[in-house]
């Protein structure tokens, strides 16, 4: 089984991130499962604002145009907690497509009633309570908390520098027991600071669990793969995920000169 992991973080800016999510991921996986983690070239550059994230979302689109031609893989992973392209991607590929927030979200459901968000800055707040509300999973989100990292990049020095990787697991567990005094039961991180807490151990505050986010997003690949295998569907073609003709698919690629 190969897995494509996309992250959206840059694959020279935020290396060390990529880095400690591959062993994360490889070490988590079944035996015969290859899990690529992937970044981007230019990797989030303003990722709370929308304009800007645009920008971002179409590299990951291409990469996965590109794995839908090339083949070779078995699932795609959009591991960036913003679910990036998630529509659009189901629409085309002929793999599973399994998505960051989808999947923490709803087994965040299966450990307890309410669950909260620890995003990486106050801005994105409004954009990740869209997310579960969308979703259909309004009453079961508790809160979404910040931490403060405004630039995106300060991650990738958490995992490098033991003093900062210290003051950022701070934040994330101040920002955790804020989850829990508004009623989350179980908290998920939605950033690099994920793994930062996974590759320290760190996978509950005060009694309450604190989701492995990259290392579910991972396993839940492998499922979704061995379903695949075993029942011959991965996707409903009916409405949300229809697939365009591939006459259609032809015309729009010659309009605009894509393979």
């Amino acid at each position: 089984m190969k897995i494509w992991y996309q992250l959206v973080s840059s694959e020279t800016g935020m290396k060390n991130f990529l880095q400690a999510t591959q062993k994360l991921c490889q070490d988590a996986a079944s035996p015969d499962t290859q899990v690529e983690v992937r970044g981007t070239s230019q990797g989030a550059l303003g990722d709370q604002f929308r304009l800007f994230w645009n920008y971002d979302v179409r590299e990951i689109i291409d990469n996965a145009l590109k794995v839908r031609q090339t083949g070779g893989y078995d699932a795609f992973v959009l591991a960036n907690s913003l679910d990036p392209a998630l529509v659009e991607l189901r629409e085309i590929m002929d793999i599973p497509v399994v998505s960051f927030m989808e999947i923490t979200c709803f087994h965040a459901c299966t450990m307890g009633e309410k669950f909260g968000l620890i995003v990486p800055n106050e801005k994105m707040i409004p954009r990740y309570r869209e997310i579960p509300i969308g979703y259909g999973l309004r009453d079961r989100l508790a809160t979404v908390q910040a931490i403060g990292f405004s630039n995106i990049r300060g991650f990738d020095t958490v995992f490098t520098d033991s003093k900062v990787g210290d003051e950022c697991v701070e934040q994330v567990l101040a920002s955790a027991r804020r989850c829990i005094e508004l009623g989350a039961e179980v908290v998920i991180p939605a950033g690099p600071h994920a793994t930062l807490l996974a590759q320290r151990g760190i996978h509950e505050v005060d009694d309450v669990p604190i989701i492995d986010s990259y290392r579910l997003l991972s396993k839940s690949a492998e499922l979704a793969v061995s379903m695949h295998q075993l029942t011959g569907v991965h996707i409903s073609r009916k409405l949300l995920y229809q697939a365009p003709e591939q006459e259609y698919i032809d015309k729009v690629a010659e309009v605009r000169n894509i393979p």
